[in-house]
């Protein structure tokens, strides 16, 4: 397979008591892409099992394919540099470093069974639970030392909601995880109420002063058609205790609501309208008051009103909000006016001064926008004491979605200032590592793609957090199946990865193929992390989940912290 850590061109440190290269490194502007192998003497279903078909990549009566490719020395930065200018990581003692392009899990660890072990550089494991090694995790959401993780089945926002449903059955549902002793965090309980049995990415959770709380909502709920069992209902939940959440409300809105954001206070949800508008712009923000969870209170739906005074309708994946509530930032898909990019949409900036002065009739009044900023995800990040933000879209076949700088200092003009990618967000690595069965073979379609990057969701953001809003020094970015990367954002312009984590595969979970296992084959090749990040600062633990392997406690390794002049922690 494609190896492309060249020894000239390479930003990969290595600790000095470790071999002065990687092993199987390649002369610079080498390229081998690896053998494949398939299975004359039998058609079977798409949908065989990864395990005997990887066998038949290994066996020494079939067929070989194996080419070696020159390209031009240097010319192609993307493919003949090693690891792009986008990496400084080190290799130290203990580190389990990729040993393709940067997220990449090659068709030879996957044979091997190293793609099976977790991948790490600059970053160790703290704890992890498999979560009753259920798989189909998704949404991580946190108050205290408790962290809930929804769950995602197979076929998406138009599967119906019922208890009844196969996906849905137990250990389907929101697991509440006791992260007290972080090297061994445990589930302790499961929420299967009407919003939280299928939260999916709807799920956001808040300790705010006075109140802690928790609300999950029916990811697939409200679409039309769907009896009242599937409505899309909100379970609100008081997280005082957080090892034991209490169901205070169910709130049934009036549309699917795809994400959900609580204000910081504790005392608004604010839900995210996607369906059916997602590509015309038919929809808007619903803003719910919870400040009595027991009689949550429905305040509308709000589009973005323009300078002009005209109000359209748009459609955002999710909001993030600032710390006085005044400033919603929406990644935005799509709006009514026609004019967000397609490709990666847009960051709105909208005042809801409106709202959180109670005035009458009121609006949600857009301040600025940032082209191409990110359609999926957006967070808040104060860098250098310069207001940002940090967008991403989502997933998509190779090269996939990374995350966007943006500054926002000059709010009526933000500017995406830096992005960061893996290799593998680069187009000529994926055109590079592309297997193409020969057009003469019948049975080409049923070898499994020698990499996962042909695939859904494969080395791409889904969603973008950062250590502290406050003062932000790194960003914490999953990038499904090339795990979480740490990336150094201190200069925007230029973010650099300075470390990851890339958790194995873990195959045969029983929600495995419900949910983000878009293919039969993706749980046996490499896992995808896809949630919401924490970073909890008086540890330095970084706290997130993936589909089949669970829950994930890390940390910084201690040199890496002190490269970065971060203080000690215990």
């Amino acid at each position: 397979m494609l190896r492309m850590l060249s020894e000239a061109h390479g930003n990969v440190v290595l600790a000095d008591d470790l071999p002065a290269k990687p092993v199987g490194v390649m002369k610079p502007g080498m390229v081998e892409i690896g053998a494949a192998t398939h299975d004359r003497a039998s058609r079977r279903s798409p949908t065989i099992r990864t395990t005997e078909a990887l066998s038949r990549l290994t066996a020494v009566t079939a067929t070989k394919i194996r080419r070696l490719a020159v390209v031009a020395p240097l010319g192609l930065a993307c493919l003949c540099s090693g690891w792009p200018a986008s990496s400084q990581v080190v290799i130290g003692p203990g580190d389990r470093p990729e040993t393709g392009l940067q997220g990449q899990t090659t068709i030879e660890d996957v044979v091997s069974g190293r793609s099976k072990l977790p991948y790490h550089a600059g970053v160790r494991l703290v704890g992890r639970t498999d979560i009753w090694n259920r798989g189909g995790n998704l949404q991580l959401s946190w108050v205290d030392q408790c962290a809930y993780v929804s769950t995602v089945k197979q076929t998406g926002p138009a599967t119906a909601n019922s208890r009844s449903a196969l996906f849905l059955r137990e250990p389907a549902g929101v697991a509440v995880i006791d992260v007290r002793d972080p090297r061994a965090p445990k589930p302790v309980r499961l929420l299967r109420d009407r919003g939280s049995i299928d939260a999916v990415e709807t799920m956001h959770a808040i300790a705010a002063p006075g109140r802690k709380v928790l609300v999950a909502g029916a990811y697939s709920g409200g679409i039309a058609g769907r009896g009242e069992e599937d409505a899309a209902w909100l379970s609100i939940y008081d997280a005082s205790n957080c090892l034991n959440p209490k169901l205070q409300s169910e709130f049934k809105w009036p549309a699917n609501i795809h994400m959900v954001t609580i204000s910081p206070n504790g005392r608004r949800v604010y839900g995210t309208e996607v369906v059916p508008g997602l590509g015309s712009g038919k929809g808007g923000v619903h803003v719910l008051d919870i400040s009595n969870m027991k009689r949550p209170r429905y305040l509308g739906r709000f589009g973005a009103t323009r300078p002009n005074g005209l109000t359209a309708g748009f459609t955002p994946h999710e909001v993030s909000i600032s710390r006085d509530e005044r400033r919603i930032y929406a990644a935005v898909v799509a709006s009514e006016t026609g004019d967000v990019p397609v490709e990666n949409g847009s960051v709105y900036i909208l005042d809801n001064s409106d709202i959180v002065d109670g005035r009458s009739q009121p609006k949600m009044r857009l301040v600025g926008e940032a082209k191409q900023g990110g359609w999926h995800s957006v967070v808040p990040a104060s860098i250098n004491g310069v207001p940002h933000l940090v967008g991403a879209a989502e997933l998509g076949a190779c090269p996939g979605t990374w995350p966007r700088i943006i500054n926002i200092a000059d709010e009526k003009n933000p500017k995406v200032v830096g992005e960061f990618k893996l290799q593998m967000n680069i187009k000529e690595n994926c055109d590079a590592i592309r297997f193409t069965p020969r057009k003469e073979d019948p049975y080409a379609s049923f070898i499994p793609i020698p990499d996962i990057t042909e695939r859904l969701g494969a080395v791409a953001s889904h969603f973008n957090d950062v250590d502290d809003a406050r003062n932000t020094r790194l960003g914490l970015f999953p990038f499904f199946a090339g795990g979480v990367r740490i990336v150094d954002l201190r200069d925007p312009t230029k973010p650099v990865e300075v470390g990851y984590y890339k958790p194995g595969a873990n195959p045969d979970t029983p929600l495995s193929g419900n949910g983000l296992n878009w293919t039969g084959l993706n749980d046996q090749v490499s896992d995808g992390c896809a949630s919401h990040v924490r970073y909890v600062p008086e540890s330095g633990h970084i706290w997130f989940a993936c589909v089949t392997t669970g829950f994930h406690v890390v940390e910084l390794n201690p040199d890496l912290r002190a490269r970065l002049g971060f203080p000690t922690v215990k």
